[in-house]
């Protein structure tokens, strides 16, 4: 029972010094970029699509995690991404390089139209409202066969890799995606770590006392639901140049439940924790399948409860707890603090890190 107790314990975050936090990004970027030249083409698809669904669970758990918003069907947004993707490519052949830019545009403005009527309602209501729109994905894709070509799909042919680098088109892609991703991690972290995450958590955590201090919730909210979109938009457009098809049976529900799935598994609110989900929902039900066909659909659900009930701080919790005390005592300068080694800062009983509402919208006043 004290492992259950252990498990189930909320960690604070890793209050690691600023030259070790740059040191980590750095290696972890460096082994990334050297990744695909020593590899077969297979390994560098699926860290492709690692790297994919890492772009749309960034958004996804800024919306989710720090804002408190369900979404079911960023698969929409997705599918948005990779068809406006193939049509472009394919029958108008624009370059692919600015796919990435419009499918973001396209997103951000149709994620807000959403967005708008959407998040008037909360909860379980906003779920449901966009588990609708996760369920019809594939019958509006049919639906419109003049321009998708229905069920037959359409193949994709561009993002092939100039000659002056001497890639081959496997790696061509991953670099792509890397910096896509790269770039989409770096604001995510900047935005969950700066005064707009701080507005977040004050909406989601405290509404009411939040919109009193001047926070604009339903706007705010509607916001940060169309960046998440843009980025989904940006990630359909990296699956259609990994993959080389899109059709409407990739876009179901299954999709939904896998970028839930990917942002439970990793952590809530934490940005680092996506990066664990990508992983999970890529290479665990490839390993399941050899097991089983059928182990591979009944992964996700088992992983939903057993991290619901068994390890609800997820992943990144127990991260935090294996490296928390060896990080504590490390020398340096920690963010906006002295240059001494020193304990993380104290969660709230929750699991969440306390934050000053008022800081997020009234400068000068503090409210605990």
């Amino acid at each position: 029972m004290r492992i259950f107790e252990l498990l189930r314990r909320p960690r604070a975050e890793l209050d690691a010094p600023v030259w070790l936090s740059r040191a980590t990004m750095i290696l972890v970027v460096l082994v990334a970029a050297v990744a695909p030249l020593v590899s077969a083409p297979y390994v560098n698809f699926d860290r492709s699509m690692v790297l994919v669904y890492i772009v749309v669970g960034l958004g996804l758990n800024l919306l989710t995690g720090n804002t408190g918003q369900i979404s079911l069907g960023h698969g929409f947004f997705f599918a948005l991404g990779a068809y406006l993707s193939a049509v472009l490519v394919e029958n108008h052949r624009v370059p692919y390089l600015l796919l990435i830019p419009i499918a973001f545009m396209v997103g951000y403005v149709v994620g807000y139209l959403f967005g708008l009527p959407a998040l008037r309602l909360h909860g379980l209501q906003l779920a449901l409202a966009t588990l609708g729109l996760a369920l019809v994905t594939p019958a509006v894709i049919k639906r419109f066969e003049h321009v998708t070509d229905g069920q037959a799909g359409i193949n994709i042919f561009g993002a092939e890799a100039p000659e002056f680098t001497g890639l081959a088109r496997d790696q061509w892609v991953y670099y792509l995606c890397l910096v896509v991703a790269l770039v989409a991690y770096l604001v995510v972290r900047r935005l969950a770590a700066g005064r707009i995450g701080r507005s977040l958590i004050a909406i989601r955590d405290y509404e009411a006392v939040a919109t009193t201090l001047g926070v604009p919730a339903t706007r705010t909210k509607t916001t940060i639901f169309a960046f998440s979109a843009a980025l989904a938009g940006v990630g359909g457009v990296l699956y259609s140049f990994v993959v080389q098809y899109v059709g409407p049976e990739a876009f179901g529900l299954p999709l939904a439940i896998a970028f839930i799935t990917m942002i439970v598994v990793g952590g809530l609110g934490t940005v680092p924790g996506v990066v664990f989900g990508a992983f999970f929902v890529v290479y665990v039900p490839q390993w399941t399948a050899d097991i089983n066909q059928s182990a591979a659909g009944i992964t996700y659900g088992v992983a939903l409860i057993l991290f619901i009930f068994v390890l609800p701080y997820w992943v990144i919790s127990l991260v935090r707890r294996a490296l928390g005390p060896v990080v504590a005592r490390i020398p340096g300068r920690r963010q906006g603090g002295p240059d001494t080694a020193g304990p993380a800062r104290p969660a709230a009983p929750d699991g969440r890190i306390r934050v000053h509402v008022a800081e997020s919208a009234a400068p000068g006043r503090r409210t605990s």
